[in-house]
């Protein structure tokens, strides 16, 4: 993959959290679309121990670990980063973003979220301090309207310019359109329950590892 010439000297990394329960091909392929327009040849996924906004989760934590690492180990782009899980507290964004600043003091950071985390960020935690370390970079379908939908003081950070963003370390909320498979965690997790196929949303090995353990029955 090549790096445009203003990313080059510069470690980049895309960072991608959730809860991966199960991880699937809506989460893989916009991420992959997302590094491809970047230029980012590396992409954390970092599964969520105790997610701020839910309760609990049905695959438990080693059950969400080995299904991430079965995604890394057939797509190179990916690597498991497990500091979330490692954590006996809730997981917050800016925590895990921090550590990673400490650890890449010269990195820029690009956080991967879809419209909806987009729409609530107001209301993440210490959501201006994140904002000076990372950029945000938002999968979007074509033609699909946010404008309405924002919180002004988000407004003002969005472009959909790479270079704009390339430019700056960190602060800006970067939209781009990227391919879509139109799943969620949780239909995947309803259609299972009624003994549905959905081989054709999960990687192969995910898909494997879901029958084997007789997950999500």
């Amino acid at each position: 993959m090549s790096i445009p010439p203003s990313m080059k000297g510069q470690e980049h990394i895309g960072i991608f959290g959730g809860t991966f329960d199960p991880i699937h091909l809506g989460h893989i392929k916009p991420s992959e679309d997302i590094a491809k327009q970047l230029g980012l040849n590396q992409v954390l996924l970092v599964p969520a121990h105790i997610p701020p906004h839910k309760t609990s989760t049905i695959a438990n934590t080693k059950q969400r670990k080995e299904m991430v690492e079965l995604v890394c180990q057939t797509h190179p782009l990916f690597s498991l980063d497990q500091r979330e899980l490692n954590r006996s507290s809730t997981s917050y964004t800016i925590d895990s973003i921090k550590e990673l600043k400490r650890l890449h003091p010269n990195a820029k950071l690009y956080f991967f979220i879809g419209t909806d985390s987009l729409i609530s960020l107001p209301s993440w935690y210490q959501i201006q301090e994140l904002l000076t370390l990372c950029h945000f970079v938002v999968a979007t379908r074509p033609g699909y309207c946010l404008s309405k939908l924002l919180d002004e003081g988000i407004q003002v950070r969005i472009t959909d310019n790479i270079n704009v963003v390339k430019q700056q370390n960190a602060g800006k909320i970067l939209l781009l359109e990227t391919c879509q498979v139109d799943i969620s965690s949780t239909l995947i997790r309803e259609k299972l329950s009624k003994n549905e196929n959905c081989a054709e949303f999960l990687s192969p090995d995910v898909a494997q590892f879901i029958e084997n353990h007789k997950l999500y029955r």
